[in-house]
């Protein structure tokens, strides 16, 4: 019997050669369960992967793909009886996934995204069937306001992608920072993945848009977007540094990024020769991430075969390795190019192919077992019920998606990385976030160091964490800590004034009145010889001399 796991993959295979290991880890983790006759005896999990293109209308049409077969879209019908849908992993970004859910939600077929995305109103009310393979956002939010506070930068802007995810995201982050004591300086959009991938976006509103580049005095820079969104700010940066004649390096910012973007999936500066040292020393809340076991052995026997075993196989390889396979070589003269097939993975870049399991990768190895276990689960359940004794053996019973869903809710078991992999009420993993500090060479290579995390299920005390030997800086801040105030300090002897109309992290430095001193900062000035004490930060407090 064959039960079938299908992705929806936002890929962009043409161009990006790095998200090729997505599919070899959902490939690895597939070849474990099988492999493994404790998990599904008699039982062979297999998969059908479809690209969405990051557009609507071939999210709907490979969706319905799924639900009736392959080539014929049959609403309502499923016209292979060959292959048993059990549940559906993707899609990369949140409204991809979305696209998905409205659809398999109907038929209550289980699906598993490897997103980060918005917060949902009510998500397992209105979408039952979905489930993330992130931890709650809600975490990333707190994670993001304690690291501002660690450092003491209470003058931020925030972009974030536009759109609904985008205003939940305000929504959500903006009122917690007002209330750590924390501004925010400049808010702005960037365009969500489908308008991103417009090419009819004018160059104009690219400019009218980067007004936050030019803003010297705001230093750190929150960014809530998915990775070809990332991509196109980082068009902006460059559009904006070429109308005013600047080197794009030279606009250092201190860019803390959401668990959304993945530096290392992203390509683009390799297909239009674009330095992203722009981000250098950024920050990212990533999804916790451990090494698993095998894996590099697994990709070092990764060869292309053929289009039918593997259909994205040639076409990655011709990209990652500079190369041509014969059919493409028709008609052309000079095949010294000519792919010879026993080309070494291990020979890439970075920038185009990593070993080590990136994290949307190892979301989707987790989806993958977790699917795997919650079968084995249902059908020993069954197989005590129903047992059908077949000349010693037990023959599996036939079963149908919804029925997993109890099974997956409740799914809790250790994978090879030893991490534990389990979802709360809500179909959220039940994890936190590490935060990496990326590092990255002229050469075009980076480096990701885990400098710290956010682990809600820690001691209060250690929830968060962060280590500020290991973090390296942009280097237009030479290694020192960036400062993110809208005011420098009053000096003794000075203190702060209200600014109308300004936000309260802003103030002018006006001299004490007679009579009266500052403390250290100037928060507050005082009379010497009255003994009350009121707490305010901007008007006359008295102190006990």
């Amino acid at each position: 019997m064959k039960s079938y796991i299908s992705a929806l993959i936002n890929s962009f295979f043409s161009s990006r050669t790095k998200n090729y290991q997505r599919i070899l880890s959902l490939a690895f983790a597939v070849k474990e369960i099988n492999e493994n006759p404790e998990l599904l005896p008699n039982v062979s999990l297999g998969f059908h992967i479809y690209d969405s293109y990051t557009n609507a209308r071939m999210t709907h049409q490979n969706t319905l793909k799924l639900l009736s077969s392959h080539k014929t879209v049959v609403p309502n019908f499923k016209c292979n009886k060959q292959k048993n849908l059990m549940a559906v992993i993707g899609g990369l970004d949140s409204e991809i996934s979305l696209y998905m859910a409205t659809l398999l939600g109907i038929y209550k077929i289980p699906q598993i995204a490897y997103c980060v995305i918005a917060p949902v109103t009510d998500v397992k009310t209105h979408l039952p069937s979905f489930y993330r393979m992130v931890p709650n956002e809600e975490y990333q939010y707190e994670g993001i306001a304690q690291l501002l506070l660690h450092f003491k930068w209470t003058w931020v802007g925030i972009l974030t992608m536009d759109g609904d995810n985008g205003d939940k995201f305000f929504q959500t982050l903006i009122p917690m920072l007002l209330k750590h004591g924390i501004c925010i300086a400049l808010k702005g959009k960037i365009p969500a993945t489908s308008q991103a991938a417009d090419t009819h976006t004018s160059f104009d509103s690219i400019l009218d848009e980067a007004i936050y580049l030019s803003n010297a005095s705001v230093q750190v820079l929150i960014v809530n977007a998915e990775t070809i969104t990332i991509s196109f700010l980082l068009i902006k940066i460059y559009a904006y540094a070429a109308q005013e004649s600047i080197l794009p390096l030279a606009m250092g910012k201190v860019w803390i990024m959401t668990a959304q973007w993945d530096f290392s999936a992203d390509t683009i500066q390799m297909e239009m020769d674009m330095d992203m040292q722009v981000f250098d020393g950024a920050f990212t809340f990533a999804i916790h991430l451990n090494e698993v076991r095998g894996f590099r052995k697994f990709l070092q026997t990764v060869r292309p075969k053929s289009k039918n075993e593997d259909g994205f196989i040639l076409l990655f390889w011709e990209k990652a390795f500079n190369c041509l396979y014969s059919d493409s070589m028709d008609g052309m003269e000079n095949n010294n190019n000519a792919c010879s097939g026993e080309e070494n993975l291990e020979s890439l870049p970075g920038t185009l192919f990593e070993m080590s399991m990136t994290g949307q990768s190892y979301t989707i190895y987790n989806a993958v077992h977790a699917i795997g276990h919650s079968l084995h689960k249902m059908y020993s359940a069954r197989r005590q019920h129903r047992a059908m004794p077949n000349r010693g053996r037990v023959s599996p019973v036939k079963v149908q998606p919804w029925q997993l869903h109890s099974f997956l809710r409740s799914i809790s078991f250790n994978n090879s990385a030893g991490d534990r992999v389990s979802f709360d009420e809500n179909g959220e993993l039940v994890s936190g976030f590490d935060i990496v500090n990326w590092v990255l060479f002229p050469n075009k290579s980076f480096l990701r160091v885990k400098v710290g995390g956010m682990d809600p299920q820690a001691l209060p005390d250690q929830k968060f964490t962060v280590n500020e030997k290991a973090i390296t800086w942009h280097r237009i801040f030479n290694q020192v800590l960036p400062l993110a105030r809208c005011n420098d300090h009053c000096h003794p002897g000075y203190s702060r004034k209200k600014k109308e109309g300004e936000p309260f992290c802003c103030y002018d430095c006006t001299p004490c009145p007679d009579g009266k001193i500052s403390d250290q900062n100037g928060r507050r000035h005082s009379d010497l010889n009255d003994g009350l004490h009121i707490e305010s930060p901007f008007s006359a407090v008295n102190i006990v001399p």
